[in-house]
């Protein structure tokens, strides 16, 4: 059977027949202030499992969508105490034939690790803030060990603030320095926690 895609036009209609009391997530990529802000928790992950069903839909009798749980190892709480176990729970996957794409999200596999910014976990059709603009997968250098963090298009991050530029986007960075590194995890988890604290300040004045 044909698999069924959802744009992100169509997000908010299904967010609102699936959760009628969840808030919206936005696809527009935010600054990184902004990122670190919206989310619940941030965290560096390793996917344990992942499992897909079918769900009855509350809001509609009669009516199924598919969902999935994917199950995490934690490895690094950066931002907020996360519950434990962490289950994220997402709108969409695949059970046998079928399938329910949700245009923009993230997709998750066992063995990956990624820095996931998460908001509103099983209130949301996806917990990830920001979509695909949430979600960090990490690669380690083969012959260094050095685990280096990607954008969710496969491109190494260099910056923190590179997290708004569209995706496929050249980095600043490599035209003034085509020698230029990505950022490590742990480099980006010092930016993350550094933005929390500046955010903590500034509500105190």
């Amino acid at each position: 059977m044909p698999s069924l895609r959802l744009p992100s036009r169509f997000v908010v209609a299904l967010l609102l027949a699936l959760c009628p009391r969840a808030f919206a997530t936005t696809v527009i990529a935010p600054d990184f202030d902004s990122l670190v802000g919206q989310a619940d928790f941030v965290v560096r992950a390793v996917v344990k499992t992942v499992h897909s069903e079918w769900r009855d839909n509350p809001a509609n009798p009669g009516e199924r969508y598919i969902a999935t749980r994917v199950e995490l190892d934690v490895k690094e709480a950066v931002k907020g105490t996360p519950p434990s176990p962490l289950v994220l729970q997402m709108v969409g996957g695949r059970v046998g034939d079928d399938e329910l794409v949700v245009e923009g999200a993230p997709r998750f596999k066992p063995g990956e690790e990624s820095i996931l910014f998460i908001r509103g976990n099983g209130r949301v059709f996806s917990p990830v803030v920001a979509l695909m603009h949430g979600a960090y997968p990490v690669r380690r250098d083969a012959r260094t060990g050095r685990a280096e963090v990607l954008r969710s298009d496969g491109r190494p991050l260099y910056r923190a603030r590179d997290v708004e530029m569209p995706l496929g986007a050249r980095s600043p960075m490599l035209t003034a320095n085509p020698d230029a590194r990505p950022l490590t995890t742990a480099e980006f988890s010092a930016r993350i926690r550094q933005s929390v604290e500046h955010a903590a300040r500034e509500k105190q004045h």
